[in-house]
C-alpha cells in the first residue's frame, strides 16, 4: 500500500522520529513537503482560504496554520490522482505506531473491506478525547472526531476530498464528519492501530482557555453557521 508522509521543511527532527515509527512497522513511504501556512503572506493566505465559509462552519476565522494542513493534505490527493494510486495510507509527522504487528492486522483488514467504487476513508488514529466504539472493527466518524495524523483513503476517496476542500479550502483538513455528508465513508478503525506521538506542534498554538460565557455563544454562533452551511452544500458541492 503506497504511503505518503507530511512533513515541513523546517522540522527536520520530526520527519526522523517519524522515520523510524514507520520504519519499524515496515512502511515505505514519499516524503510530500508540508505547505507552511506561516510562511504564507497575508495575500496569499487570503486567497486559499474562503474565510466566510470556513467561520461559518467553526464559528473562528482559519488561522495559518488551519491553512498550511489543508493544503498539505490537498497535495497528497493530488498525487495519488496522477498517479491513480488505488489506496493509500496517508500520514503527518508526529506518527507513533504503538503495536506495529496489530498495525500490519488492520491494514490487511482495510484491503479486504475497500469498494473501490465507494469514496472511502479509514481514520487509524486515537486521541485520549475520542469516545471508545462498542468492538472491534470500523465505525462511521462521529460528530467531534477529529484528527488526520493517520489514515487510510481509496482513490475514489482521494477525489471526493480533493473536490470537497480544493483551493480555497472551506472545512478542516480533518473534519470528517462533514466529508461524510458530501459522500464519503468516513469510518474510525477501532482499536486504532495509531496515535500522536505528543511532539509539539509546528503549526500552531495551544488554544488559549475561554470563559463560559464566551464558549457558549460561540456554539450558538456555530450551531448557526453549520446550518446555513448544510444549505449551501447542495448548492456549492462543497
Amino acid at each position: 500500500m503506497k504511503a505518503y508522509l507530511i512533513n515541513l521543511g523546517r522540522s527536520p527532527g520530526r520527519l526522523a522520529a517519524a522515520d523510524a515509527a514507520l520504519r519499524t512497522a515496515g512502511v515505505a513511504y514519499e516524503r510530500v513537503e508540508g505547505v507552511d501556512g506561516r510562511a504564507l503572506d497575508a495575500q496569499a493566505l487570503r486567497a486559499a482560504a474562503n474565510r466566510v465559509r470556513f467561520r461559518l462552519i467553526y464559528g473562528a476565522w482559519p488561522s495559518a496554520g488551519t491553512v498550511g494542513c489543508a493544503l498539505s493534505h490537498q497535495a497528497v490527493y493530488r498525487r495519488m490522482l496522477a498517479k491513480d494510486v488505488p489506496l493509500a495510507l496517508v500520514f503527518e509527522d508526529d506518527i507513533a505506531i504503538p503495536d506495529p504487528e496489530a498495525f500490519r492486522r488492520t491494514l490487511a483488514a482495510i484491503a479486504q473491506d475497500n469498494d473501490p467504487a465507494v469514496p472511502t476513508a479509514w481514520r487509524l488514529e486515537h486521541r485520549p478525547t475520542d469516545p471508545p466504539m462498542a468492538g472491534e472493527g470500523f465505525w462511521p466518524a462521529k460528530p467531534g472526531v477529529c484528527g488526520a495524523c493517520a489514515y487510510a483513503v481509496n482513490l475514489a476517496g482521494a477525489r471526493l476530498l480533493a473536490r470537497a476542500n480544493r483551493a480555497p479550502i472551506v472545512a478542516l483538513a480533518d473534519d470528517w464528519p462533514r466529508f461524510g455528508r458530501l459522500g464519503l465513508r468516513a469510518l474510525t478503525v477501532w482499536p486504532a492501530p495509531c496515535r500522536e506521538s505528543g511532539a509539539d506542534s509546528t503549526i500552531g498554538k495551544a488554544a488559549r482557555p475561554r470563559p463560559p460565557w464566551r464558549v457558549a455563544l460561540w456554539r450558538l454562533i456555530r450551531a448557526l453557521g453549520r446550518a446555513i452551511d448544510a444549505c449551501l452544500i447542495p448548492l456549492t458541492g462543497r
